[in-house]
């Protein structure tokens, strides 16, 4: 296999021919010494003033070669070049391919001789040719531009390793009918192969560290967040508030301190939301807060409900019958809470309710009305909610068919988060490809990021060893381990993440310690990292859970998914691209 710089093919890339090629050259056997750099950018060409070589091939023993690539239809007519893409748009450029490839190696090898230091002299002289691919058609054109040898189409199949080969011996032997043979100076070794690689990385593909691309996405989210806190202002003077945002636009933050605010004008507030994780790290932020802004209770509605009920003695047996388990907390649990609040139980001044997507059924809508002054209809409360993507707990309810049943509450005013101030626009784009949500207004984060990074895996033990790899590349990329969760549509026995072997993967609890965290997608719903790496990935069918979690990702995003599921994406991708 080929060493490929960069290692991924970025998601930016839309050419399906393109990504063909690099899995093709990533694959090529027998190819472990070659040095593949893809898109690679051309500061000082020869021809235009910045150019890039779709794919700059380093053979030892066989040369360098630019390569570009044309998926699709082609035609030249009169001169001029057509190319039709897969939905059937067609570009054309007076400048062919071949003419593209010829200028782009000149230019790739003018611009290393300036480079080279005196021990490697002898590159100067290296053997150097170009060619171009269509791997999608029969290139049969028999034009002066070109030579049969320096085409590579459909009859090649996957052969990328021959082709170059071909190319190889074409220029060998074109130098030769010219200047004579080829000694074995003009053919660079494994050695000369790395020290080109390294000259032209580093004057072409300057990137910036990963954890600077986190750190910078961070600074930059941390500063849209403010903006969220203006919405406050607006809620002062309004007694019933339904906040509605997508994923990432701070709702849980803003719910925060909408209760500091509350508790500080005197107002006994309760804070409650669906998921246990969530609860638990508001319990501890709050733990760090002074208690004039702590509110007197945090945490799981069911939890609430459970103590409740449980203080007045009505606590139902909890059923040893797993079917019996949803009725238990849909209709016995809330029915002996409100019983229990209507015999004398404390009532709150305001309630905050975080995740109401997931908590606005009739018989919990029943226990917070009873458990509040003045009840829900003219009570004090301010509920945030995702009723679009995150309603996993729905039972088929939707977002309008929720918000209904507080309209028959009460009148309350409404307010929609739109920017997102979480995720990095390319996780975003992902968020938007795998699911098919478009946030409202289209005001998606304007912060870029890393590219979101998809590895494909065969088998369990394929898997394991990719997450392997990928968490030494985070190490060594200076990333800390509490940085980086990893989630999963599956509990820990059944994930990838029980087979690692030497990593020291904690289940997600708070407060959270110094290792990298495991938890499910579900059980995270609500909180955040730096970076997330989703496993176990076998298909993109359920779209609010991908949604829940490509969208716990701040910064960084990998998803590791199997090739049936990676086909599904394409697939998505495609439908995409031909909305668009």
């Amino acid at each position: 296999m080929a060493i490929m710089i960069p290692s991924v093919i970025s998601p930016e890339v839309k050419s399906n021919a393109e990504r063909k090629i690099f899995e093709w050259f990533q694959n090529a056997p027998g190819t472990d010494k070659w040095i593949v750099l893809h898109s690679l950018g051309i500061a000082t060409h020869n021809k235009v003033i910045y150019g890039e070589t779709d794919f700059l091939v380093l053979a030892p023993k066989l040369g360098i070669f630019a390569l570009e690539v044309k998926g699709g239809r082609v035609r030249r007519e009169n001169g001029i070049w057509y190319f039709t893409n897969r939905y059937g748009k067609t570009n054309s450029k007076v400048r062919g391919p071949f003419d593209q490839a010829r200028d782009g190696i000149f230019s790739i090898v003018d611009a290393m001789k300036k480079r080279i230091d005196i021990e490697h002299r002898h590159i100067e002289n290296v053997l150097f040719g170009y060619g171009v691919m269509f791997p999608d058609i029969e290139f049969t054109s028999t034009g002066i531009e070109e030579e049969p040898w320096q085409v590579f189409d459909s009859r090649d199949g996957a052969n990328v390793k021959q082709f170059i080969k071909r190319l190889s011996d074409g220029t060998k032997a074109k130098w030769e009918s010219h200047y004579g043979p080829v000694n074995d100076s003009k053919l660079p070794d494994s050695s000369d192969v790395r020290y080109m690689a390294s000259l032209l990385r580093g004057d072409f593909d300057c990137i910036v560290p990963m954890s600077a691309q986190l750190r910078n996405a961070s600074d930059a989210l941390i500063a849209l967040t403010k903006e969220q806190y203006r919405c406050l202002d607006q809620l002062d003077d309004n007694p019933r508030c339904l906040i509605q945002g997508p994923a990432g636009t701070g709702k849980t933050l803003l719910a925060i301190e909408e209760v500091k605010k509350s508790v500080a004008r005197g107002e006994k507030v309760a804070l409650f939301c669906f998921n246990a994780n969530l609860a638990d790290w508001l319990s501890s932020y709050f733990e760090n807060m002074p208690e004039a802004v702590r509110p007197k209770y945090i945490g799981t509605f069911h939890k609430y409900m459970t103590q409740v009920a449980r203080e007045a003695g009505l606590l139902p047996i909890y059923p040893q019958d797993s079917d019996k388990i949803q009725q238990y907390y849909q209709s016995d649990l809330p029915e002996a809470a409100a019983i229990a609040l209507l015999d004398g139980g404390e009532l709150y001044d305001k309630i905050v309710v975080d995740e109401a997507q997931d908590l606005i059924r009739d018989s919990y809508l029943e226990v917070m009305s009873t458990c509040l002054e003045k009840g829900l209809s003219r009570g004090r409360w301010t509920m945030f909610g995702d009723f679009s993507m995150q309603a996993i707990y729905a039972d088929g309810m939707s977002g309008a068919g929720m918000i209904e049943k507080l309209e028959d509450q009460t009148a309350f005013i409404r307010f929609k988060l739109t920017i997102n101030c979480r995720n990095t626009k390319p996780i975003c784009k992902e968020i938007e490809t795998v699911t098919g949500f478009k946030a409202p207004h289209n005001l998606w984060t304007k912060v870029d990021g890393p590219p979101v990074q998809y590895i494909t895996w065969s088998t369990m033990e394929n898997q394991c060893k990719k997450l392997q790899t990928l968490l030494k590349q985070l190490a060594d990329a200076h990333i800390s381990p509490e940085q980086i969760t990893i989630l999963s549509p599956k509990r820990r026995d059944d994930s990838v993440v029980s087979m690692l072997d030497g990593y020291p993967i904690k289940d997600f609890k708070v407060p959270i310690g110094v290792n990298t965290t495991f938890c499910t997608i579900q059980a995270y719903k609500g909180l955040e990292n730096t970076v997330i790496i989703l496993t176990d990935i076998e298909n993109f069918s359920s779209d609010k859970l991908m949604y829940v979690g490509l969208s716990r990702a701040c910064s960084g995003l990998f998803i590791l998914e199997t090739d049936a599921a990676k086909r599904e994406y394409d697939n998505l991708l495609m439908r995409r691209l031909f909305n668009e």
